[in-house]
């Protein structure tokens, strides 16, 4: 593909000496007094001084007026030279102007591939990664051996950019071979696991080819270990150990294990006095003690047994003055982390102190883009993460137009704001929206407008009017959609999807959040929900099997009274282990940890945000689903 710019007009010579008097008005850097009268090695020489002290615009006049007293190959190889050096200095604009006047023809092949890489580093600057892949799309054997590096160099960038991170991580390999000193080497581990961190630790697990000792199989598993060490990270340093010996001759055996062992340290921030702050009196008795007993339980069923922070509960009960007073108490005693509070009301009290003394993990959230200190964390279970990721699976599933269904009230209107928000920034279009009474049991009159099949009866009333009253007629839903968000509870759910399918809506994808699901699987209530697609958390899909603590241990504890706050048990294990991953999570956006509420991340403002599972309901028991559907399996 040749650059745009190729497509214009050449400049020639009065284009290089409009370009040159542009940049001696431009340039910061004054133009030498006598250049024009200098011989070319002169010229030569003051670009080469110039590029070397970093005045890269009065390099770049030097090779354009080189390039002005040359002519053919020469004439080329100068201003390749000037749009490179153009480049280093991020003039790209000026760059552009330069190389649209090289006709690649004249350039010597070494020349040529030089061209390729100018194009792709403009292409690059522009976060056009696709333009620059294709300038670089050459045969591996027609590349020169001293331009390997700068190619596979080039393209890891690009890749990356692009979304496809182990295309990165493929070329990275390749590139290694080119390097020689240690330095190089050392940066460039340090990129190829920096791609690594953009996968998932499933997909890092999947997208293993070869058996050991393949390199590239290597780095996976590495990157997987390291992941899945986040939720247990003393039993690294034995499975690297693992590693080393199925990988004996792996480039990152020797000393980038022992910086990765350094690194984790860094990472974790292990408190020693831990103070649990929550509502066990009032009227949020009972959701607090069920986080409480998830974070003890995590503690208690913790694989360190060397670690034993020392955890004191307080109850910051339902009055605001108490529980900053409690909140105090609780850095006088020496906490040096704080969990909670849980009610939102002094989670407000508690940010207006201004001072933060100790690091705290709040067990709600502020307003969407509350930034309070850097030691201020906020967890939960957002119901807005779940209402951004219908419109995330949505579009991935390759949907663009949307019908939402949500009730009255200020949850049914935050579900909607949330979800129609970040559809507009997917580009989506929502076609309509109706808002039902939760209260009811019918909703035959929110479901009949939603779907126009009130507009398809009226036509037929005034057809009738026309030709009589004998008329065949069967109400047709729109077919303006591609699908259709539900915002529900089970109760509601349970009604809202038969009434779709009667009103002829049976084709069309009903998506919705894990407030559809009781979280105990029932197929005889649960059955008339079949076909809805919905988001919960891991501890939901596989009970804690295979997990500690496990969720048989809050049942034998609790019996029946324990499955009404099954989720809230997940969100206090995770606490606790999150009050040691604050610090890794903070350190890259990359990073997450594989919680039971979900795959856990830090966005910009310290708020924790979750990544959820998929399933659809099938014979009245829900069933998972790929994480991302494998049409949309690319890079983004």
């Amino acid at each position: 593909m040749l650059h745009p710019a190729m497509q214009n007009k050449r400049l020639g010579y009065l284009g290089l000496l409009a370009i040159i008097t542009l940049f001696s008005g431009c340039s910061s850097t004054p133009e030498q007094p006598a250049s024009r009268s200098l011989t070319p090695n002169q010229l030569l020489q003051q670009a080469a001084d110039s590029g070397a002290t970093g005045s890269f615009v009065g390099a770049a006049q030097n090779y354009l007026q080189l390039a002005q007293q040359s002519s053919g190959n020469q004439q080329q190889t100068y201003l390749l030279a000037a749009a490179n050096t153009l480049i280093r200095s991020q003039h790209i604009d000026h760059a552009n102007n330069v190389i649209a006047q090289i006709d690649p023809a004249m350039l010597d092949p070494q020349g040529q591939i030089q061209y390729r890489f100018a194009l792709a580093r403009i292409a690059l600057y522009e976060q056009q990664p696709e333009v620059a892949l294709e300038h670089l799309r050459l045969p591996g054997n027609s590349v020169p051996l001293a331009e390997r590096q700068t190619w596979h160099s080039l393209r890891a960038d690009a890749f990356i950019m692009s979304g496809d991170a182990l295309a990165a991580v493929r070329e990275r390999i390749a590139l290694e071979s080119q390097l020689s000193s240690a330095d190089e080497i050392q940066r460039n581990h340090q990129l190829i696991w920096q791609a690594l961190n953009q996968l998932s630790s499933d997909a890092l697990l999947t997208l293993r080819s070869a058996p050991p000792p393949d390199e590239l199989s290597g780095w996976l598993e590495l990157g997987h270990l390291y992941k899945e060490s986040l939720n247990q990270p003393d039993q690294l340093r034995m499975q690297l150990q693992d590693w080393a010996a199925n990988y004996p001759s792996h480039p990152a055996a020797d000393q980038f294990i022992d910086e990765l062992l350094t690194y984790q340290d860094i990472q974790l921030d292990r408190p020693k006095r831990i103070a649990l702050l929550l509502p066990l009196s009032g009227n949020f008795a009972a959701p607090a003690k069920a986080i409480r007993d998830g974070f003890l339980a995590a503690y208690y069923s913790r694989s360190n047994r060397r670690y034993s922070p020392e955890i004191q509960i307080y109850d910051t009960s339902d009055d605001v003055l108490l529980g900053l007073e409690v909140y105090q108490q609780a850095i006088d005693d020496g906490a040096d982390m704080i969990v909670g509070p849980l009610r939102k009301p002094l989670l407000e009290a508690v940010a207006e102190r201004g001072e933060i003394p100790v690091k705290t993990l709040a067990l709600n959230y502020l307003g969407e883009e509350t930034f309070v200190a850097d030691n201020f964390f906020q967890y939960g279970l957002l119901p807005e993460d779940e209402a951004r990721q219908v419109a995330e699976r949505a579009w991935l599933d390759g949907y663009n137009k949307a019908l939402v269904l949500a009730p009255e009230g200020e949850w049914g209107e935050r579900m909607l704001n949330t979800f129609e928000k970040h559809w507009q920034q997917l580009d989506g279009k929502t076609v309509e929206v109706q808002r039902y009474n939760p209260s009811l049991h019918d909703f035959a009159t929110p479901v009949i407008r939603l779907l126009n099949i009130d507009e398809s009866r009226q036509r037929k009333d005034e057809l009738q009017q026309l030709t009589g009253p004998k008329i065949k007629f069967e109400p047709r839903r729109r077919q303006d959609v591609d699908f259709i968000y539900v915002a529900a509870f089970p109760s509601q759910a349970r009604q809202i999807r038969p009434q779709l399918k009667f009103y002829y809506a049976a084709n069309l994808p009903v998506y919705s959040t894990s407030h559809v699901f009781s979280g105990k699987v029932d197929p005889t209530q649960d059955r008339d929900m079949d076909g809805i697609t919905f988001s919960d958390m891991p501890w939901i899909f596989n009970n804690g099997k295979g997990h500690q603590p496990d969720w048989k241990l809050f049942t034998d504890t609790w019996q029946a009274n324990a499955q009404p706050f099954k989720r809230l048990y997940a969100m206090g294990i995770d606490a606790y282990r999150l009050v040691s991953q604050l610090k890794n999570l903070r350190s890259n956006q990359q990073n997450h940890v594989n919680g039971e509420t979900g795959a856990l991340y830090l966005d910009e403002n310290n708020r924790i945000h979750r990544q959820l599972l998929w399933a659809r309901f099938r014979s009245g028991k829900p069933h998972l689903v790929d994480t991302v559907p494998a049409a949309q399996n690319k890079p983004s």
